[in-house]
């Protein structure tokens, strides 16, 4: 496993929290209010999903883990197996079906919802993170 490949998504992972933290601040009338605001932090989030899945994606297929049937059990293995939290795993399993609602625009989404997201649901991207440079560390500490 090529621990540069997660570090670089961590990064962009990063990069994406820093920007949607920017529209903590503001007002849920404010945000409501702003079609621009809601389009870019949609795509933020949307995102910031992805790079989600996809470090979870090549933990599992480099670790050789068990294939998971849908994308949202992906979280489910990384906390099976003791890579995040068994918690996170559950709310960020939610995430992405939030991220489905947001690609595939099936469902009209409610924009109160995306702000009570970036006001108080962006820990877990951090927490996802360190869950995974936690693992890393000890993953190298084995194998070195």
């Amino acid at each position: 496993m090529d621990p540069a490949v997660i570090e670089s998504r961590l990064r962009k992972l990063d990069r994406l929290v820093g920007r949607l933290k920017q529209f903590q601040s503001i007002s849920v009338e404010e945000y409501l209010s702003d079609e621009d605001k809601q389009a870019i932090v949609e795509r933020l989030l949307q995102l910031a999903i992805q790079s989600c899945i996809d470090i979870g994606n090549y933990v599992i297929a480099r670790q050789k883990l068990d294939i998971p049937e849908t994308e949202e059990n992906v979280f489910l293995v990384l906390g099976k197996r003791g890579i995040i939290p068994s918690q996170l795993a559950e709310r960020i399993k939610g995430m992405l079906r939030f991220r489905n609602i947001l690609v595939h625009d099936y469902l009209e989404i409610d924009q109160r919802i995306v702000h009570n997201i970036i006001r108080s649901q962006l820990r877990d991207f951090e927490e996802y993170a360190r869950a995974i440079v936690h693992w890393l560390d000890r993953n190298d500490s084995v194998d070195g």
